[in-house]
C-alpha cells in the first residue's frame, strides 16, 4: 500500500474514492451504519499520507499534525452517532473537533512580530461572520451556547494563525491552508445551520461532507508544501 500513499496523484484518487463511498453511504439510510468504515479510511488515509510525506525536522510540529488529525478520526465517529439523534455526542465530538483545530492553530502560528493593521481585514471579516451566524441560531441554542461561542471562537482562532502566515512561508502553502481554513469554516456553518437554525439547509447531506474533506486534504498538502523556499521574486534595476 505504500506506493500510493507516496504519489500524491494515487493517494488523491484514493482519498476521493473513498469521499464518493462515504457519501453514497450517507444518503442511503439502509447502508448508513458502513459510513463508520469510510469516515475513519479517510481520516486514516490522510494521516497515513502525511506521514509518508512529510519532511517535518521539528517533532513537535509534526505531532500536532498527527494529533489534529487523530482527534478528527475520533470526533468522526462521534458525529455519525449524533446523526443518529445522540445530541451529547454532537456535543462531544464538538470538543474533539475544537481540540484539533486549537492543534492546527499551535502548529500555524508563528514566533514573528507582525503589524496590527495586518489584522484589520479579518476582524472585520470574523466580527460579520460571528454576527451574522449567531443571530441565526440564537433563539435556539439554549444550553449550547457557551459551547457555540467556544467553538466559533476557535474556529476564528484557526483562520486568523493561517492568515497570518503570509509572508512567512511560500506562496503555494499559504494559499492550500487558507483556502482549506475557509472551506472548513464552510463545512461548520452549515453544519451549525442544520443543527440549530434549518435540517434542510444548503443540501447539507452532501456540502458538509464535500466542504470538509476537501478543507482537510487541502490543509494537509499547505502544510507538507511548507518546507519549499519562499519565492521573493526582485526586479532588477537596470541602469541605462
Amino acid at each position: 500500500m505504500g506506493f500510493i500513499f507516496i504519489n500524491t496523484l494515487r493517494f488523491s484518487i484514493l482519498y476521493l474514492l473513498l469521499y464518493v463511498l462515504d457519501s453514497f453511504f450517507k444518503n442511503n439510510e439502509a447502508l448508513y451504519s458502513y459510513r463508520y468504515y469510510t469516515k475513519i479510511a479517510l481520516g486514516s488515509t490522510l494521516l497515513i499520507f502525511y506521514l509518508f510525506k512529510t519532511k517535518q525536522k521539528n517533532i513537535f510540529k509534526k505531532r500536532l499534525i498527527i494529533y489534529a488529525l487523530s482527534l478528527f478520526i475520533i470526533g468522526d465517529v462521534f458525529f455519525i452517532t449524533g446523526n443518529s439523534g445522540k445530541m451529547t455526542h454532537f456535543v462531544f465530538a464538538a470538543f474533539l473537533f475544537i481540540g484539533a483545530k486549537i492543534c492546527y492553530s499551535i502548529r500555524f502560528l508563528n514566533s514573528k512580530d507582525f503589524k496590527i493593521s495586518k489584522l484589520v481585514p479579518f476582524l472585520l471579516f470574523g466580527f460579520a461572520y460571528m454576527t451574522i451566524i449567531t443571530n441565526l441560531v440564537y433563539n435556539n441554542l439554549g444550553y449550547y451556547f457557551f459551547p457555540f461561542l467556544m467553538y466559533l471562537f476557535v474556529v476564528l482562532l484557526l483562520m486568523q494563525f493561517a492568515y497570518l502566515r503570509k509572508g512567512e512561508v511560500n506562496e503555494l502553502s499559504f494559499w492550500l491552508v487558507i483556502f482549506g481554513v475557509f472551506f472548513s469554516m464552510i463545512a461548520d456553518s452549515i453544519n451549525i445551520l442544520k443543527i440549530f437554525y434549518d435540517p434542510l439547509i444548503a443540501y447539507n447531506k452532501i456540502t458538509v461532507m464535500f466542504f470538509y474533506c476537501l478543507s482537510q486534504y487541502m490543509i494537509i498538502l499547505g502544510v507538507l508544501q511548507e518546507n519549499r523556499p519562499i519565492n521573493n521574486n526582485k526586479k532588477l534595476k537596470v541602469n541605462r
